[in-house]
């Protein structure tokens, strides 16, 4: 009965896992494991308040009970991802489709409450995710790694280039861009970094392939434009492995100076406003290449938005990025949002996003 139940289980047959270790504590009630099993079988289908009570029990019956400490953790952190239905309906008035998602946003949120694939935990990862894309399209698409550190106290300041990129790898969107001409407070950066690695990101985003991940800091050579400046980003959207937009963006993130501008994989500009608009290039040369690329990194992926950088070493990849604007995206015209959802649809027909003019 029991191999039969964990079978169940693993097969994704949840109810019927359910029922069976529901009758073994029927007949013996002092059994952590099966307390703890129906937790976890619970808590994979969302009835978290349940999945705690029941992994609760098992704890107290058996307090070294280590998987069920793991899976009273893991039921809590799930719990919390729901606060992620709140802080849509804050942000946009409503609650969130979620059965079935509809719009692009729902669609990003539905991922992040549901979607376990162990894969998304290494593209989330910064360290981790450059082993991915050298074997899938090379290593002359990675952005060079000058170090990682896994303890800020121990960065080696003298091996770095003039200017350069500092970053933690279990984290999206926490950045420091220095510049030695204009002066290097090492200080300072150490007390930025270490404030990066003292907390799981999860705790932050509650985007569930951030939780737990190794905290470690990492420098990138600041990537340089062909007229000297910071090199234009491109991000690529990609779905069931084929692009579908290409976004291109200017200026640091988080500034007055964010620009950015739309097209489609043909190169039409299309009318879609996230930021202030740019009057930016995209050459035929590099759009056909990005898509490729890009096509390439995310071929087994039902969705995945691929980030480059425009340098004048030809095209890096910065980073894959599975949870776009964490579900909260502003689109402007708000109808975007709905529009946007059907990317997932093979059959989506772009046309119906105008021109920009």
């Amino acid at each position: 009965m029991w191999k039969s139940a964990t079978a169940l289980h693993k097969q994704g047959k949840l109810l019927d896992a359910i029922k069976i270790y529901e009758h073994i504590i029927l007949q013996k009630s002092d059994c952590a494991e099966a307390y703890n099993n129906l937790g976890a079988a619970l808590n994979d289908l969302k009835r978290h308040a349940e999945a705690l009570a029941n992994l609760e029990k098992a704890i107290r019956l058996k307090p070294d009970f280590a998987p069920a400490r793991e899976n009273y953790y893991i039921a809590i952190a799930d719990l919390a991802q729901w606060r992620l239905l709140t802080r849509f309906r804050e942000k946009f008035g409503v609650f969130p489709r979620l059965n079935p998602p509809v719009s692009f946003n729902e669609r990003i949120l539905h991922r992040i409450i549901y979607d376990r694939d162990p894969r998304l935990r290494i593209v989330s990862d910064k360290l981790a995710v450059r082993s991915l894309i050298e074997e899938r399209v090379g290593k002359e698409y990675v952005v060079p790694l000058l170090g990682v550190w896994e303890r800020p106290k121990e960065i080696t300041w003298h091996i770095l280039p003039e200017k350069f990129v500092l970053k933690p790898s279990h984290a999206s969107g926490l950045v420091a861009i220095v510049d030695q001409s204009v002066g290097l407070n090492t200080e300072k950066l150490t007390a930025e970094a270490e404030e990066w690695l003292s907390c799981d990101f999860f705790d932050r985003s509650l985007e569930w392939s951030y939780r737990g991940l190794p905290r470690r800091v990492l420098a990138e050579p600041f990537l340089h434009s062909p007229d000297g400046g910071a090199a234009p980003e491109a991000q690529v959207y990609t779905f069931s492995g084929k692009a579908a937009l290409i976004n291109i963006l200017m200026g640091a993130k988080g500034t007055p100076e964010r620009r950015g501008c739309w097209f489609d994989v043909t190169g039409r500009q299309v009318a879609i406003k996230r930021l202030p608009h740019a009057d930016l290039q995209l050459s035929s040369r590099d759009r056909q290449k990005m898509v490729e690329i890009a096509e390439r990194v995310s071929h087994d992926f039902s969705s995945l938005r691929v980030d480059f950088f425009i340098a004048i070493s030809g095209l890096k990849i910065g980073e894959l990025t599975v949870y776009t604007y964490s579900g909260m995206a502003p689109w402007d015209p708000p109808e975007l949002d709905e529009k946007l959802g059907q990317l997932w649809n093979p059959n989506c027909d772009l046309s119906t996003i105008p021109d920009y003019k």
